[in-house]
């Protein structure tokens, strides 16, 4: 049976619900997830997403809190990427 949506939107975790939601303002939806809903790493991620949130935090201390428990080399490079604002 074909579905037919304006969206397809890949992921249950934060990211793909919030997109989810957002596209739904626009038009029909359909999210694939790769178990059932509540499956995710989102759900599963150790301490909670990690954010700066209020006026005594930073992103410079968010940087260095997560360079400090990142274990793999990528992990660096996104960080880099986040504090020059560059996505390549």
């Amino acid at each position: 049976m074909p579905v037919e949506s304006d969206f397809l939107v890949l992921g249950s975790g934060i990211a793909g619900l919030t997109c989810a939601l957002e596209c739904a303002r626009a038009g029909r939806v359909v999210l694939v997830t790769k178990d059932r809903l509540p499956e995710s790493n989102s759900r599963y991620a150790q301490g909670g997403i990690a954010s700066v949130w209020s006026p005594e935090d930073s992103f410079e201390s968010h940087i260095a809190d997560t360079l400090a428990s990142a274990t793999a080399t990528r992990s660096r490079w996104w960080c880099a990427r986040a504090r020059t604002g560059c996505a390549t």
